[in-house]
């Protein structure tokens, strides 16, 4: 809606996600719109989805994800930091989230999640989330699912994905999402007459008033890259994890591999 006090107009918008990361108190580095778009159409969030999120941080995504799981889906988040946890907490409740997003103080690399046999997506921002990951399988619903991990450095990254390797992960992929905004500007180009073009209307220069008596000014628009802006925010590395029925016959099969592997050996 839209105000006038007589002096000037205030324009009150509906609050969205995209809002709150613009406004929201910062305790932790958060991720912004071009990272959250991507997370949330690579895990494949829908209507109904059952979201995991660790750590929670000043819960700038979790928002996003309430959102996208809407009011029959469900986001447990996960934050180590006690008064972090607390205070992101109250926040959900006090945005009317608390029936959609469930909040917990966790160390999910020492204890593992909360949720077991339930979630459809995982998203981990973590120092160490190859500590994480082992505790995820758990956490995944019996068909599987998406996990993504957000990491600012390349060597999280190639740790991490040794590890969702070794777990039975696949289809890894990293990304890096880099935002870069256009601005336009006008641009008065001078023209001369040439050959029988000199019948043409004479134009004038606005700024200088002076006329254009062998040629005429043009305006032009033209774009480009500003020079200023987000760079570097961090790597989104994505995988997907297989039915656990999958992985237990895989499992069983690379053991009787192992055992084939030894006998031959001692024979």
């Amino acid at each position: 809606s839209t105000q006038s006090t007589g002096k000037c107009t205030i324009t009150i918008m509906a609050p969205t996600p995209e809002l709150w990361t613009l406004a929201l108190p910062h305790r932790t580095q958060i991720l912004y719109a071009t990272d959250i778009s991507l997370v949330c159409l690579m895990l494949e969030i829908a209507p109904g989805s059952v979201v995991v999120e660790s750590g929670t941080g000043s819960g700038s995504l979790t928002h996003a994800l309430a959102r996208a799981v809407g009011d029959t889906g469900q986001v447990h988040t996960h934050e180590f930091h006690k008064e972090r946890s607390e205070a992101a907490s109250a926040e959900f409740k006090s945005h009317g989230l608390d029936q959609i997003v469930f909040s917990y103080h966790r160390n999910v690399c020492l204890d593992g999640f909360a949720v077991q046999d339930k979630a459809d997506a995982v998203f981990l921002d973590l120092p160490c989330p190859w500590d994480a990951i082992k505790h995820t399988i758990s956490a995944f619903g019996p068909d599987g699912g998406r996990i993504c991990s957000f990491s600012p450095c390349i060597e999280q990254v190639q740790k991490a994905c040794s590890a969702l390797a070794e777990e039975g992960f696949e289809e890894i992929q990293t990304f890096e999402g880099i935002e870069r905004q256009y601005q336009l500007s006008r641009k008065r180009i001078w023209e001369p007459f040439v050959g029988n073009q000199r019948h043409k209307k004479f134009r004038s220069d606005q700024r200088s008033g002076e006329k254009a008596c062998n040629g005429w000014l043009n305006a032009y628009v033209k774009g480009g890259p500003k020079k200023d802006g987000v760079g570097h925010t961090g790597y989104l590395t994505f995988a997907t994890l297989p039915a656990k029925e999958f992985l237990k016959v895989r499992a069983s099969e690379s053991k009787d591999v192992e055992m084939d592997e030894k006998n031959k050996n001692d024979g």
